[in-house]
């Protein structure tokens, strides 16, 4: 993706930027002097905010933007949009991908949490090296000020840390190392039992669940019991690893379905996962804007919404399913937080039916019943 078209208006519309709050963003910022002139990747692993602020702090470099998750680099873009304080000339390009873009870089700058995944900033931290060019820099903080374990690996890696530690957190600044350690795959493959079917399974670091199939993934697919008919077109939003959406085309061969993810590398691993089965008849999209194609078409609507976002993101699945779903289309949402899912369904349907799976519940109701 290249550099989004900026919206009309002077510097004299330019509005006060908030002041920054995340830790390991002002640690970045506070060290921007560190990035080597030239070509500079940012990794956007938590959220996109750093992206305008950092690239309006040192125009001089050629930037690519990159994250894992579609509705970051949507609201990056939109920020870059607005930004009046960002030379034309700056070359900056946005990348939404499983994989870092294969430029040769002379910095890579990650902003990291200290909550986040370990494995997930491993395979970053070794694909950011592969990419650096033999003077290259790696910029790398953390919100933790008394962090070991990133301090640690990138000794493990780099060799010589210089360490810029201050009261909210750390700032680390390494070389690429004269000769790099071997290349090692994060790539996880597993199996589950369908019946008398093992399906199976592939995740990369950052995909929910990785490496197993969560409990909220089987309880869909041992749902798919209670259809008294056999879907021609099955959808999942939300669809990580593939689990379900694949386990649903096995069983339903002659179907067409359809995977969606805001995640470049849920949507990367299903196709893994669809590809491990032999199975040809999914297909996935990346997008995070809620909007499922041919509204009004689809038989089954699958969903396993995530816990955090004050249920937005639930609602968001369910605006989803309303718009999606055939006349005699079925929705069926797993989840462990039955009471607000089902009486947010109540609201939408006539009718709610439930079904329980070890700690989770699947709750299922018809599109005819809407009210």
């Amino acid at each position: 993706m290249s550099r989004p078209r900026r919206k009309s208006g002077g510097r004299g519309n330019h509005k006060s930027k908030r002041p920054v709050r995340n830790p390991s963003d002002r640690l970045v910022l506070d060290h921007a002097s560190e990035i080597l002139p030239g070509k500079a990747l940012l990794v956007l692993l938590n959220g996109s905010g750093l992206a305008s602020r950092i690239i309006s702090s040192r125009p001089d470099i050629s930037w690519i933007v990159h994250t894992f998750d579609h509705l970051f680099v949507r609201s990056a873009s939109e920020a870059l949009m607005e930004a009046t304080d960002i030379p034309d000339t700056t070359p900056i390009e946005l990348f939404c991908t499983p994989d870092l873009p294969e430029d040769e870089l002379d910095t890579v700058v990650l902003s990291t949490d200290s909550r986040g995944s370990g494995e997930l900033l491993r395979d970053v931290i070794q694909a950011s090296l592969s990419r650096l060019a033999s003077t290259g820099r790696l910029l790398v903080s953390t919100n933790n000020p008394r962090d070991h374990w990133l301090h640690e690996h990138l000794k493990s890696v780099c060799g010589r840390v210089t360490v810029q530690r201050e009261g909210h957190g750390v700032c680390y600044i390494a070389r690429k190392p004269a000769q790099e350690a071997k290349q090692k795959s994060y790539t996880a493959e597993f199996a589950f039992r369908d019946g008398e079917r093992l399906v199976a399974c592939a995740s990369r670091p950052g995909v929910f669940s990785h490496r197993r199939v969560d409990g909220g993934a089987r309880g869909l697919v041992r749902s798919l019991e209670h259809l008294t008919t056999s879907p021609q077109r099955i959808v999942e939003m939300g669809c990580g690893c593939g689990a379900a959406i694949v386990a649903a085309g096995l069983r339903f061969p002659d179907a067409s379905l359809l995977g969606i993810d805001s995640h470049a590398r849920a949507v990367h691993s299903t196709e893994l996962t669809a590809a491990a089965n032999e199975v040809s008849n999914v297909s996935v999209l990346l997008t995070s804007d809620g909007v499922v194609p041919d509204p009004g078409t689809w038989d089954l609507f699958l969903c396993n919404p995530p816990y955090y976002s004050d249920y937005q993101i639930s609602e968001l699945f369910l605006q989803a399913a309303v718009e999606a779903l055939s006349p005699n289309g079925r929705l069926h949402l797993v989840t462990k937080l039955t009471d607000w899912h089902q009486a947010r369904m109540e609201d939408l349907f006539e009718e709610v039916q439930s079904s329980a799976y070890g700690e989770y519940t699947v709750l299922m109701c018809a599109a005819g019943d809407r009210l």
